[in-house]
């Protein structure tokens, strides 16, 4: 397969449930690199950790491919993240934001790159100094705000120059309306409308709506046991852009995706237990079933 590269912070996650607390690796490189070593994808990742990062998080990532070594600023403390799945809606904080990615970290990437900050950590100047000629878009980290208290609250965000230079944009359906103000196939389209190929709004267990070039394609979702929803927008992408890399038609590539989130959601933290021929197999599956309004 072809190498694909990520954008964002790796973080550390402390865990809030009613079972108690647990800290973890974190962040859109984590979660990706679970899929691309999978599915067998080269993986490199603009990133930033700080001092802080201990050397078995670092050799965890390395077991996946993901080499950060050169990404550890000492300077300055990992982000750290607070997820608190006690309350109705998850609660979400942080501790520490590590030192932004720069202009300089991007360069050389890939032929295809996901865009995927955690919260903030991207700059204006380093999304214009990408190159990567396919550039895919998780803007949950654009509509995110730190507030002094130590919570993250939500907020619009838009960005025309970069959102016309995309191939692939994913989102969730707050997302969605956080960037167009609209969600489902209306706010999708006002994507499209931007000249960006590929619009996809994901809905968990409902599944993922997406469009291309007017076609609108209901992909479901595949139905298994759900144990930890974190990480699964990073990983439908991963599993997206990994297939779309190598030319694979739409249908596909979101079947894989949706497959690679089921098997994010199905473990407690970044791990993944299904092999590679199951992970196809599931998207197989999903393929089989989607639907075209």
């Amino acid at each position: 397969m072809k190498p694909i590269a990520v954008i964002g912070h790796i973080a550390i996650d402390r865990i809030i449930t009613h079972g108690g607390e647990r800290q973890q690796l974190g962040g859109p490189p984590t979660y990706v690199s679970l899929i691309t070593n999978l599915l067998g994808a080269p993986l490199r990742a603009a990133t930033k950790v700080g001092g802080d990062f201990t050397v078995e998080y670092v050799s965890e990532l390395g077991s996946r491919g993901l080499d950060v070594r050169s990404s550890i600023d000492n300077s300055s403390r990992t982000t750290r993240f607070i997820l608190d799945y006690t309350k109705a809606e998850r609660g979400l904080g942080y501790e520490s934001i590590c030192s932004p990615i720069e202009p300089r970290d991007v360069e050389e990437l890939p032929e295809a790159a996901i865009i995927d900050p955690i919260v903030g950590e991207i700059p204006k100047q380093t999304l214009e100094a990408l190159e990567s000629q396919v550039l895919a878009l998780d803007p949950q980290g654009f509509v995110r705000k730190l507030e002094p208290s130590g919570s993250i609250s939500l907020h619009p965000w838009i960005d025309l120059d970069l959102l016309r230079r995309l191939s692939v944009f994913k989102a969730s359906a707050r997302e969605l309306r956080l960037v167009t103000g609209e969600a489902g196939w209306v706010g999708l389209e006002r994507i499209i409308g931007l000249g960006v190929d590929i619009a996809i709004e994901t809905q968990g267990e409902e599944g993922a709506n997406v469009l291309n070039y007017g076609k609108k394609i209901v992909v479901p979702a595949y139905k298994g046991e759900t144990v930890d929803v974190t990480g699964a927008g990073d990983a439908f992408i991963a599993g997206f852009i990994s297939e779309y890399a190598s030319g694979e038609e739409v249908e596909w590539c979101s079947a894989v995706g949706a497959a690679a989130a089921s098997a994010i959601v199905e473990t407690i933290g970044p791990s993944i237990k299904v092999s590679r021929g199951e992970l196809l197999d599931r998207a197989e599956k999903i393929h089989s079933e989607i639907n075209y309004l």
